[in-house]
């Protein structure tokens, strides 16, 4: 029967403690006397060598001392590995138990009273006087915090029992049948709780390994010894080395994906969470975390040697079939980052030597096959309309290892920043490499196969995600954000390395904008737009007054030059550029708001500073939007994607997450980034790009103007102040001039006419 609330509240951990050292002392002391009895009993019988007893009685009671000492030092070892085993129940128990009273005391803090059973109930000489009437007369919002909060208990309450059904497990497993030591001491007892489980784990895993089928009681068992152990180093280390390394670990994989994917897809999830268990073992295997770093490196070296020579094996699988033809080989890396998509949390220095060491198996220079990872087929799955791809038939097969590594390194900004860093050796010969000097064409076409036959095929292709993966590890090198995450409140600031990756990232794709304003590749443009969405200052700097100078708040050292170039080369995407835009919006929005009403009425510097900067940037974004929709390349593609773009939307939920504050700021959002933005996209079909030119000139700057008109509307000016000069010359004018500026320089910069 599981321990309950009440019992683990009451159980004193400290009598396990106890229990735990008196183990490993009776081990110390079963030590001493199996010295001793060796140096002065059964050695002493063998150190007289003219042997003056002999016969059977001698020989009888040599064979019994071998016996006496063998089981003195079984005694001693079973000793010590009980003693280990509690010591790891009592550091596994004394914080999980510490949880459940924790959370139980934050429920007495929530206005709440807990039970000797561990149930919540609303204790109103808690709840603040104005609120009480409020939950005095809601029996739905009572009950809505009760259960809340019984929640929390449950949830604290079940990880002990889970661990102590786990340790129970542990202690039964090997010292439970006494009957193979004939009734002697167990000295195969292991001292580690994690190690013991290892062994059961590994023993199911193999019969996945060897096509079995595991019964609903065996996956549960797995499942359970999974949860408690997998963030262990030894059992994690254990249960891959009896698994056999990363031949046998990918070998367990690919049985796992074949199942999910193919043979048995009506229990994907089964096999795919027993498949999230590997990946998370795998994570704390290969982590050195300084707890036990001799063996956490020992593990580790020995790990990555044979991964290189499991990770360039082939294996068959049925899973990568493609229209019907017979099933392909794939490669163990590419199997093993598959496997490590399931997961995350990976130990930095892995997930670099893990993307080198692919690199290496590809890379021509250092000895390589650049057709390596070649498989017929697209496994990209299906592209939405937001872009990504659906997974749901072989999207979720990492094809392309490397690509695969640095998508997994984007969800830790941290590794990708240091892997990508141009400020390092290492840095700038990773970026030349995946920028300019790899082979991301692996889709085989050498072969074409259709539905029904085989037909001529071609040169290798990329696939349709290609790129995704560095996409997302650039965004989170420059901007320390996880991609597809809210930014923090800080999310504007930025660390040295991860402002030399931007600056690396704008001038590097910038000249390659500026020679073929669609270089910059597709699926990396909406990561480009979401990183200078999270320099905002920095770019309305580049792009306003400060123009060839270091920004301000990060000293990006950016020229405007080249900051166009690379804008209009993700203006590509439609979408893309409105996050850029839209992000310039929020910030002249947030200058324009900043003004009051003597700023207007005397038409301050602050005012004249905030309206020609503000019309800099929205001059060069509306020229960069009017070359895009003007330009031949493309044409009708680009306009529905900009068409479809300009929807109107309210401002506030971009990539940064930055909250919107009140309706004042909101509605000169609106204005510049809104329904005013939209309507500019009417009526431009067929327009060349001067036409286009010249129709944002006309109907952008005016959104700019009305901005100024609602913010002095906002603090207090009536129409005749606004008709006075310092408001129609020092704001309006100078809002005028530097939108007009913007429009004649972003011209130059994108090269649209000689």
């Amino acid at each position: 029967m599981p321990v309950d609330y009440e019992k683990i509240i009451s159980t004193d951990l400290s009598s396990l403690h106890d229990a735990a050292t008196a183990w490993k002392n009776m081990g110390k002391r079963f030590g001493e006397l199996h010295d001793n009895y060796r140096d002065h009993v059964h050695d002493a019988v063998w150190a007289d060598t003219t042997r003056a007893w002999s016969g059977q009685g001698a020989n009888v009671f040599l064979n019994q001392a071998t016996i006496t000492q063998g089981e003195y030092a079984a005694a001693r070892d079973e000793a010590k590995a009980v003693g280990g085993m509690l010591q790891d129940a009592y550091e596994i128990l004394k914080p999980l138990r510490q949880a459940v009273i924790d959370t139980a005391e934050d429920a007495e803090q929530s206005w709440l009273n807990v039970s000797p059973e561990g149930r919540c109930a609303i204790d109103f000489d808690k709840v603040p006087a104005e609120y009480q009437q409020q939950y005095r007369h809601d029996a739905t919002l009572r009950t809505a915090r009760e259960d809340l909060w019984n929640g929390k208990i449950a949830k604290a309450v079940e990880a002990v029992q889970t661990a102590d059904a786990n340790i129970k497990k542990a202690l039964m497993s090997e010292g439970g049948d006494l009957s193979a030591f004939n009734g002697g001491f167990n000295s195969s007892l292991k001292g580690d709780i994690g190690e013991t489980r290892a062994g059961r784990a590994g023993e199911l895993y193999d019969k996945i390994q060897d096509g079995e089928k595991l019964s609903d009681k065996e996956r549960a068992e797995l499942n359970r010894i999974m949860v408690a152990n997998e963030n262990d180093p030894e059992f994690s280390r254990t249960l891959l080395t009896s698994l056999g390394g990363p031949e046998g670990t990918i070998r367990v994989h690919n049985e796992l994906a074949e199942r999910a994917y193919a043979d048995d897809t009506g229990n994907k999830k089964r096999h795919l969470t027993l498949d999230a268990h590997l990946a998370n073992v795998l994570r704390t295997a290969t982590t050195v975390d300084g707890k036990d770093t001799a063996a956490d490196k020992r593990f580790y070296e020995q790990w990555r040697e044979d991964l290189k020579e499991a990770g360039v094996k082939k294996y068959e699988v049925d899973f990568t079939d493609y229209d019907h033809t017979d099933a392909q080989d794939v490669r163990g890396y590419q199997s093993i980052v598959t496997l490590m998509q399931q997961g995350g949390g990976y130990d930095d220095q892995f997930l670099h030597d893990l993307a080198d060491d692919i690199r290496a198996a590809e890379d021509e220079d250092k000895g390589g096959d650049k057709d390596i990872w070649d498989l017929r087929g697209t496994f990209a799955g299906e592209q939405q309309k937001d872009g990504t791809f659906d997974d749901s038939r072989k999207g979720w097969f990492a094809n392309d290892p490397l690509d695969g590594v640095l998508g997994i390194m984007s969800k830790d900004p941290g590794a990708a920043t240091a892997y990508l860093d141009p400020g390092t050796e290492a840095g700038k010969d990773r970026l030349q490499y995946l920028e300019h000097d790899r082979d991301w064409e692996n889709v085989d076409t050498s072969k074409g196969y259709g539905k029904t036959h085989e037909i001529p095929g071609g040169p290798d292709i990329e696939d349709a995600d290609t790129r995704t993966g560095f996409g997302a590890a650039l965004e989170a090198a420059m901007t320390g954000n996880v991609p597809g995450t809210e930014g923090s409140e800080d999310f504007a600031r930025h660390s040295p390395a991860e402002i030399r990756v931007l600056e690396h990232v704008v001038t590097e794709y910038a000249e390659a904008a500026k020679v073929d304003k669609g270089a910059i590749p597709e699926n990396m443009r909406q990561n480009f737009a979401n990183a200078l969405a999270f320099y905002p200052q920095d770019v309305n700097d580049i792009l306003g007054m400060r123009g060839n100078l270091p920004s301000e708040m990060n000293d990006v050292d950016i020229d405007r030059l080249t900051m166009n170039q690379f804008i209009r080369g993700v203006a590509e995407d439609g979408t893309a550029f409105r996050t850029i835009h839209d992000s310039q919006m929020e910030v002249i929005a947030g200058d324009v708001h900043s003004l009051g009403a003597e700023d207007f009425e005397k038409g301050s510097a602050d005012a004249g500073k905030v309206a020609r900067e503000g019309g800099q940037v929205m001059g060069a974004l509306d020229h960069i939007r009017a070359d895009v929709l003007g330009s031949d390349r493309d044409d009708e593609i680009n306009r529905n994607n900009w068409n479809k773009t300009y929807q109107y939307h309210a401002a506030g939920a971009l990539v940064t997450g930055t909250p919107i504050l009140g309706d004042t700021i909101q509605r000169l959002i609106d204005i510049g980034a809104g329904q005013h933005a939209e309507n500019l996209n009417n009526e431009v079909t067929d327009k060349t790009t001067e036409e286009l030119i010249a129709h944002y000139s006309k109907n952008g700057y005016p959104r700019l103007e009305q901005m100024f008109v609602e913010r002095a509307d906002q603090v207090g000016l009536d129409t005749p102040d606004m008709r006075k000069e310092p408001f129609q010359n020092q704001v309006l004018g100078e809002a005028s001039d530097g939108y007009s500026f913007g429009i004649d320089d972003a011209e130059g910069s994108t090269g649209v006419q000689e």
